[in-house]
């Protein structure tokens, strides 16, 4: 398993969906999760183990995808620490995880955001965006470092693919 994550505004989605392209193109047998998504749901009943319900949803995706053949899951997820991993693990057993960390400047991902949000939300995005920047600084939960900012997308998912050994 190939985990991209990194602060708000650095390209994980983007990254993400141009490496699908490429390991597609390279007739790699995988899936392609934005973790964030398999937890886009509300109700009071969730909010107590959010954390759970996400890596249930992980499982049953995953079972889904394995069997069709897919033997790679290339994840986004926004990783506080390295423990955030076991998680992952214990949804995709016997998994081996790669965790590559995008980077950018503060200036790059202060713009991402100010050109993607909108009205109130961009003061709440621009802050989050910042506690990550400085999170990932401090507790380093990746395996390596890609660097995002002023790079074109296929250049980058490139980068990541070759450094994870999953493209020659």
């Amino acid at each position: 398993m190939l985990v991209v994550t990194g602060p708000i505004g650095v390209g994980k989605s983007a990254v993400l969906y141009e490496a699908d392209s490429l390991l597609v193109a390279a007739g790699s047998s995988h899936a392609t999760v934005e973790l964030e998504e398999l937890a886009r749901c509300w109700s009071p009943a969730i909010e107590p183990a959010r954390a759970a319900f996400v890596y249930r949803n992980l499982a049953a995706v995953w079972a889904n995808f394995a069997a069709v053949g897919a033997d790679r899951l290339l994840l986004s997820a926004l990783l506080e620490r390295r423990t955030d991993v076991e998680g992952v693990v214990e949804a995709v057993p016997g998994t081996v995880v790669t965790v590559a960390r995008l980077h950018a400047p503060l200036a790059v991902l202060e713009q991402r955001v100010r050109s993607r949000e909108a009205g109130d939300s961009v003061e709440g995005e621009l802050d989050g965006a910042r506690w990550w920047a400085r999170h990932f600084e401090e507790q380093h939960p990746e395996d390596f470092v890609v660097e995002s900012g002023g790079r074109p997308v296929r250049e980058i998912a490139e980068e990541l693919l070759r450094r994870a050994g999953w493209l020659a």
